[in-house]
């Protein structure tokens, strides 16, 4: 008896040892989209310019990082949520443009539903080019005297940086990039000179240098200071950013120097005004519209910019149709949108409540410049 208790004994504990691992359920895969080709090729296209190691949010490099999220990535897209672009695709063409196209798309979901296969191989490596100039080694480098402090848990608000070019005459210049000092915390930054508040351009983590077209560049005063407006979140921990800023000094007087207009309601709008705000301006001399930035107060919903031009025909230019105070965006053209003499532009807005006591509840500053320049 106890040499067959002793057998029985050993049997189990052997038996246990070579049990199999728990294996946990998993979708059949019905699918050829896979990680290691199509999904990891998407994610480095448009998306980890913010999810990856040091960024904004969790890592999407590897289908380790990827998989585990899975479910969640088609919620967002299908939400139109992630990528974080609110411009409605149609309405004019952006070269900062981050939705996804409807061929990514179905990729994304066809991955998901079909059980998120890996595939044989490894990925397309990721090269993470934050890590450098975009525009090359710029002319002049420039950092605020301090950085500014992100509180731990902060929600989503702008913190100005001033920064003094030291430029000692007037300086033409043809592009900017951007570099944050703490990309954790940073969504975006806008550039505008500080004795005027002119917009220059803005950044994103996905759109992180502007070249304007050639030919053409914007005029910076001697001993012009910039204000550089940078959208933080905070995270875990309180930190302190110090950004830098390059700027690309054209090598000549350029043909197109680039002007700003400012489209805002012409009239006071005051509290008891209803949800619905329009602006007009009008383009007396031929101009090519290079970028622009909208504005919103909040409870801002959506905005419609229209381009009515003299013969009669209508195109909208822009249509943000759910406004997001925490990712906002430039606007920059794939290729400058003519603007003939006697053109409108048209703004309509919305508002989920009346806009509060303001005579500007939105603003679209354009950056364009004379037609006759264009190359």
């Amino acid at each position: 008896m106890k040499r067959a208790v002793a057998t029985l004994t050993m049997t189990v504990t052997v038996a246990w040892t070579l049990w199999p691992d728990t294996a946990y359920s998993h979708n059949p895969t019905t699918t050829t989209v896979l990680f290691n080709r199509e999904i990891a090729s998407l994610l480095q296209r448009k998306c980890l310019q913010c999810h990856a190691d040091g960024k904004l949010a969790m890592p999407l490099v590897t289908y380790g990082d990827a998989r585990p999220w899975a479910e969640a990535i088609k919620e967002e897209s299908l939400a139109r949520r992630m990528p974080p672009w609110p411009a409605e695709r149609g309405y004019g063409a952006f070269a900062n443009d981050m939705a996804l196209t409807p061929r990514e798309f179905e990729f994304l979901i066809s991955w998901v539903d079909g059980g998120v296969p890996q595939g044989p191989g490894e990925p397309p490596a990721f090269f993470d080019h934050s890590e450098h100039w975009m525009l090359g080694t710029p002319d002049v480098e420039l950092t605020p005297a301090s950085g500014v402090t992100v509180r731990a848990g902060s929600a989503p608000a702008f913190q100005r940086h001033i920064v003094d070019t030291g430029l000692a005459e007037e300086t033409w210049v043809r592009g900017f990039d951007f570099k944050p000092g703490n990309a954790r915390v940073t969504r975006a930054a806008f550039l505008s000179l500080a004795s005027t508040d002119r917009y220059l351009g803005g950044w994103t983590p996905s759109y992180p240098s502007t070249e304007l077209p050639q030919g053409v560049a914007f005029r910076i005063p001697a001993r012009a200071r910039i204000a550089v407006d940078v959208l933080y979140s905070g995270t875990s921990e309180t930190v302190t950013d110090t950004p830098r800023l390059g700027l690309y000094v054209a090598t000549s007087a350029p043909a197109g120097a680039v002007s700003t207009s400012v489209l805002r309601p012409a009239t006071a709008v005051g509290p008891g005004t209803g949800a619905r705000v329009t602006a007009e301006l009008s383009m007396p001399s031929g101009r090519a519209l290079v970028s622009m930035r909208p504005e919103m107060q909040q409870g801002g919903r959506s905005l419609e910019l229209t381009l009515a031009r003299p013969d009669g025909s209508r195109e909208v230019l822009l249509w943000v149709k759910r406004f997001r105070q925490d990712w906002q965006t430039p606007y920059v053209f794939r290729q400058p949108v003519a603007l003939p003499a006697g053109s409108r532009l048209q703004a309509t807005a919305y508002f989920d409540s009346p806009p509060g006591s303001s005579s500007a509840p939105f603003t679209v500053a354009l950056n364009h410049y004379p037609a006759t320049s264009r190359r």
